[in-house]
C-alpha cells in the first residue's frame, strides 16, 4: 500500500469539511486499509481538536485487547495507534462478529458514546465482517442507533453493494473509496499469533482474584458447565454496565462459592457482574 494513500484520502475527506463534528463511520473487507485510515483521519483531524477513536476490530485491535471494542482520545497528530491506551473498553467475548452481533452493536454504541463526551468527532474503525444478510443488518442498525454524518466505504471492487444498498436512503453521507489492489492478506497463522502477543500484553501484570459468586451476577451465551469455564476469557463488569477490565477464569469453585480470575490491576469491589466470553486462552505459567 502506497504510504500517500490514507493522508491523501483523509485530506481529501476533510477538505470537503464532511466530518468536522460527529461521528465517522468506516466499512470494509479485511486488508482494504481500514484502520491505516482511521489512523491517518484521526491525526490530521487532531491538529485542531481532541478526537475519538472506537476501535470495533475485535479480532485484530488496536485500542484495548482482542474480544472487546476500545475507545481513545487523542490530541496529538503525532500519536500512533499502537501506543494508545484505551480509555474504555466494551467486551463482546468472542474474536470475530459472528453470533455476537447483539454485544458487538452494544458496545460499539457504548464506546461511542463514552468517547463522544469528550470529543465532538468521533472515528469507528470497524472489523471487515461485510458478507451476508446479517453483516447487512449489523451496519444497519449501528447506523440507526449511532446516525454517523458520515460513513467511509473502502473496498477494492464491489463488495459493499449490498451493505450500501441498505444505507443508501438514510441520514448518512455516503463517500466510496477505492481501497489499493496490494495490500496483502494477512493469513490466519499471522492473526492469531498477533491477538496472543497482545493478551500477552495486556495480561503481563495480572493477579489472581478470589471473586464471591454471591457478590456478583454472572452471564454467558451458552450453558457451560464449571469444568469448561476454565481458561475462558470474561467481562469484568461494574454497576452502571462498564467493563473495568477483562479477565480469564482460572477456578470455578461451587461448592466454595468462589471464581478465581486473572486479570490486570483492577478494584475487585466495583466488579458486580461477570460475563463470560466464548474463547479461551491459556497463556500463563500457573
Amino acid at each position: 500500500m502506497s504510504q500517500d494513500w490514507p493522508n491523501k484520502v483523509a485530506q481529501q475527506l476533510l477538505s470537503k469539511g464532511l466530518i468536522k463534528t460527529g461521528t465517522c463511520l468506516i466499512l470494509g473487507a479485511s486488508d482494504t486499509g481500514k484502520t491505516t485510515l482511521a489512523e491517518a483521519l484521526a491525526k490530521h483531524a487532531a491538529s485542531s481538536q481532541p478526537v475519538g477513536i472506537v476501535d470495533a476490530d475485535i479480532g485484530q485491535s488496536h485500542i484495548g485487547p482482542p474480544t472487546t471494542v476500545g475507545s481513545a482520545v487523542i490530541d496529538n497528530p503525532q500519536v500512533d495507534f499502537s501506543e494508545l491506551t484505551a480509555s474504555g473498553i466494551s467486551f463482546v467475548g468472542d474474536v470475530t462478529p459472528t453470533g455476537h452481533l447483539l454485544q458487538l452493536t452494544a458496545a460499539i454504541l457504548q464506546c461511542t458514546r463514552q468517547a463522544s463526551t469528550v470529543a465532538k468527532l468521533t472515528i469507528i474503525d470497524t472489523p471487515g465482517f461485510i458478507c451476508g444478510p446479517a453483516a447487512a443488518a449489523l451496519w444497519w442498525t449501528v447506523q440507526c442507533m449511532i446516525k454517523p454524518k458520515l460513513i467511509v466505504a473502502v473496498q477494492k471492487n464491489n463488495e459493499l453493494s449490498d451493505i450500501l444498498a441498505g444505507l443508501q436512503f438514510l441520514e448518512s453521507r455516503i463517500e466510496i473509496i477505492k481501497a489499493p489492489q496490494q495490500i496483502p492478506a494477512k493469513s490466519p497463522q499471522k492473526r492469531q499469533g498477533y491477538r496472543k502477543k497482545l493478551f500477552s500484553k495486556y495480561f503481563q501484570n495480572s493477579r489472581l482474584y478470589n471473586i464471591r459468586l454471591s457478590k456478583v451476577s454472572v452471564q454467558m451465551n451458552r450453558n457451560l458447565s464449571s469444568e469448561s469455564r476454565i481458561h475462558r476469557l470474561a467481562g469484568l463488569r461494574n454497576k452502571n454496565g462498564i467493563d473495568v477490565a477483562i479477565g480469564t477464569i482460572t477456578s470455578w469453585q461451587n461448592d466454595k462459592g468462589i471464581v478465581v480470575i486473572r486479570a490486570p490491576k483492577v478494584d475487585i469491589e466495583q466488579i458486580h457482574c461477570i460475563v463470560i466470553g466464548d474463547v479461551t486462552i491459556d497463556i500463563f505459567d500457573e
